[in-house]
């Protein structure tokens, strides 16, 4: 077979540090025949290259990583109905190590797939139908925007939420950033529409319980737990919540819209259920709408496709005990800040009277390796918010003790210039310690905190009335669950990888499956919006097509060889692999090829059939060779 290879040299990130000339050389005196363009992946790239390819050759290309533009190579390959096709991330795997030893590098990774595509044997292409019908999990910003864009389209959509109402953490939100324009004025009216369209279910106080089959075609069972009160019947009077004698009440209806209008028993709180005679928010009810008798309900749907917006949630403050979050009465963090502010609190400080000093400390457990070892992004932005809401409706004096300032859009750095304007003051600094007893008798009542100064390159002690801690971010809660039950690969902190951060954020490795809002990482309410959108529109684009083809026909199993340890099984991180009756299956629309499982088999009973365990010795005899 004859094979042609094509260079990119990617507008120099290969050229500047790679010597494709000298490559060229060596390799075009095997009688290779050898391209180069400086942006193969550009139109005038892509023309470059499919005219040059005659049907029956072999392509290599050395670019950048295959994620990014492999896929474009490989379908302009199968056009021209080449042989075989192969991608060696010239960029990723050699000129980005520098230039020394880069050369040799790609050597030795040109030379081993050269032998390696003589082994080569392309999938199988096979043809599977798709279901009508999206499921979103996550009822935030993000879920919503991804709902609803595709119920306007006509789309069958389900959503699915674990807490009581939808909307997420951005209810709980007075103002946004960096305008401070009302919150509820955003938000409320998705929240509406969830209500007015017809092609929209929802599924409150529900998770996800299984999921099962291919993309375009899962079966997903749905666990929904009790309410207690009929949703349809309820008309959200409120007479419920006065007459309930538990401190905190039983009966709640937390947002300031909430959606569905329909208060929530918590069953731990209630004293029906804790075995005394209570009934009397039954009692007033005059719809009947109260339900004691209700239990937990299964749904099983059929969808085409899911998007996971399962989004984020502050981290625990009380993790970090000389801050004294949930032992000092005046200490709280910015997400209570809010609820406050959202429901018109009244503010209180550690003498229990409204605040004339308040300390806003920034990353709270964030850039700290004890913790978080990240930045979240969206916290500065936040806090400098708070901030300034907090100098305007209590006249305190405000400081804020952060690490360094990292605001987005030049409107941040406008606010920031207003709320210095104000008097708010800023300490370069990290707080080590916040305790309740007072450092002079005239500070008696207020709390102590000892921060570094580190523009004055000192210690120095505030006494404060109330404390704003400012958490960073972490994945929600039972992401780790919807992991595993969608067989997505989470990163090191526990968000969702897309499957390429830069061209693909909303896509995952799983066909079928996209993410959207902040379960890829911390992000604001508009942010959460555009995702949302994305990953509607990527569904769309996937369910709207009758069938789809898909690669088959990766692995080769071998009976004979098999010692049933089922290592393979184990390995897949995508649950391609299972046992029937002793026998090994694969999940052909499961399976994407990644061979995890016939380098775990210590017997070589399984073998990749595009690229054989031969194909692989010989590239890595050459490779090593050559390195």
């Amino acid at each position: 077979m004859k094979v042609k290879i094509f260079f990119c040299e990617c507008g120099g990130n290969i050229s500047e540090n790679l010597d494709l000339k000298a490559l060229k050389k060596e390799l075009t005196s095997s009688g290779t025949e050898i391209f180069q363009h400086p942006f193969l992946c550009s139109p005038e790239g892509q023309a470059f290259f499919e005219a040059r390819i005659l049907p029956g050759e072999g392509v290599l290309v050395g670019a950048c990583s295959p994620h990014l533009h492999g896929p474009i190579f490989k379908e302009l390959s199968e056009k021209r109905q080449a042989q075989a096709f192969h991608l060696v991330a010239l960029r990723e795997e050699a000129a980005w190590l520098g230039k020394k030893g880069a050369y040799r590098r790609a050597m030795g990774l040109l030379k081993g797939a050269l032998r390696a595509l003589s082994y080569y044997r392309a999938p199988v292409l096979k043809k599977f139908p798709v279901t009508e019908g999206l499921l979103v999990i996550g009822g935030g910003i993000a879920g919503l925007s991804a709902a609803l864009k595709a119920a306007e389209k006509g789309l069958p959509v389900y959503l699915v939420e674990r807490e009581p109402f939808f909307g997420g953490k951005a209810v709980f939100l007075d103002r946004l950033y960096p305008r401070l324009e009302c919150a509820s004025c955003l938000v409320s009216p998705r929240l509406s529409a969830l209500i007015q369209q017809e092609n929209l279910h929802l599924f409150p106080l529900t998770h996800v319980f299984e999921v099962k089959g291919r993309p375009g075609a899962y079966e997903v069972t749905l666990e929904e737990r009790p309410r207690y009160v009929d949703s349809e019947r309820c008309h959200g009077c409120g007479e419920c919540l006065r007459v309930c004698p538990v401190n905190p009440p039983a009966i709640t209806m937390d947002p300031p819209h909430p959606v569905p209008r329909a208060p929530v028993i918590h069953a731990a709180r209630c004293l029906h259920f804790r075995g005394e005679s209570c009934s009397r928010c039954k009692e007033v009810c005059t719809r009947k709408a109260i339900r004691f008798e209700q239990t937990p309900r299964l749904h099983r749907l059929k969808v085409g496709g899911i998007i996971v917006a399962t989004g984020f949630r502050p981290y625990p403050a009380e993790k970090i005990p000389y801050y004294g979050y949930k032992r000092l009465p005046g200490v709280i963090t910015l997400w209570d800040l809010e609820r406050m502010f959202t429901r018109q609190e009244s503010i209180y400080g550690f003498n229990g009277e409204s605040p004339r000093r308040v300390a806003v400390i920034h990353c709270v457990g964030s850039r700290d390796r004890r913790h978080l070892p990240y930045c979240s992004e969206i916290c500065c932005s936040l806090a400098l918010k708070a901030g300034i809401l907090l100098r305007e409706r209590l006249s305190a004096e405000v400081y804020h003790f952060y690490l360094d300032l990292r605001l987005k859009t030049p409107e941040g750095e406008g606010l920031l210039r207003r709320a210095k304007e104000e008097g708010i003051q800023f300490i370069r600094g990290q707080v080590a310690e916040i305790s309740e007893v007072p450092l002079t008798p005239e500070d008696e009542g207020r709390l102590t905190l000892l921060a570094e100064d580190t523009l004055g390159s000192e210690q120095r002690v505030w006494a404060v009335d109330l404390v704003v801690l400012v958490p960073g971010f972490v994945p929600e809660t039972g992401s780790e669950e919807m992991a595993s039950l969608l067989r997505l690969c989470p990163d090191r902190f526990g968000f969702f990888s897309p499957r390429e951060e830069k061209t693909a954020p909303v896509e995952t490795l799983r066909k079928g499956i996209w993410i959207a809002g902040a379960a890829s990482g911390p992000k604001d309410l508009s942010e959460s919006v555009l995702s949302g959108e994305a990953a509607a529109l990527e569904a769309l684009l996937f369910l709207e097509t009758p069938s789809f083809w898909a690669e088959t026909d990766w692995i080769e199993w071998e009976d004979r060889r098999c010692g049933r340890c089922w290592l393979c099984v184990e390995v897949c991180p995508f649950k391609a692999l299972h046992i029937d009756l002793e026998r090994l299956k694969v999940e052909e629309t499961l399976c994407c090829g990644c061979g995890l499982c016939a380098s775990a088999c210590p017997s070589g009973a399984l073998r990749m059939k595009p690229f054989p365990r031969e194909a692989h010795l010989q590239s890595l005899e050459v490779l090593f060779g050559e390195t």
